[in-house]
């Protein structure tokens, strides 16, 4: 498979590619990768190109973009929602709640069609992160922010990490 497009997080990479499956590797502690464990990718030999898996983005879904952030990471899907994974205890993953995912393969934090997508009511066009907030472009050309915002990062005209989305 070929590339498409990069996204580099904190510790950890993520590729999509031509066939719209994301590839992840680097470090894992929180589920940033993906797969549903906490097992690191991409320092032992013999664990990338195909024996590294695609992330489980739900049924018949594919990717058209992808980001990686802190330790968290997210796709546009070809439905025009997005999923996000790992990290979560400031709201990055735009879930409504703190509970990480990507991490284990239980319901709670599982991945595929387990994974919800963020509400955000209709398609999005683009997407992008700071280390613990994510900020998207919808359809109808605003922007939809939701994670930590100690420093007004969500743009709310206050501040304060309440897991707030605008």
């Amino acid at each position: 498979r070929k590339a498409k497009a990069l996204a580099a997080g904190q510790t950890h990479t993520c590729a999509l590619l031509d066939n719209g499956t994301v590839k992840c590797w680097g470090y894992n502690v929180v589920g940033q990768l993906g797969y549903g464990d906490n097992s690191n990718r991409g320092d032992n030999a013999g664990e990338m190109g195909n024996n590294l898996p695609a992330v489980n983005l739900g049924t018949g879904r594919k990717a058209k973009a992808i980001m990686a952030a802190g330790l968290h990471t997210c796709a546009i899907l070809d439905t025009g929602a997005v999923k996000c994974w790992g990290y979560n205890g400031d709201g990055e993953l735009g879930l409504g709640n703190t509970t990480g995912r990507g991490d284990s393969a239980d319901e709670g934090h599982g991945m595929g069609d387990a994974l919800p997508a963020v509400n955000l009511g209709v398609r999005v066009k683009s997407i992008s992160s700071g280390e613990w907030h994510s900020c998207a472009v919808l359809e109808n050309n605003t922007v939809e922010c939701w994670g930590w915002n100690a420093e007004g990062e969500l743009g709310l005209g206050v501040t304060g990490g309440d897991n707030t989305s605008i």
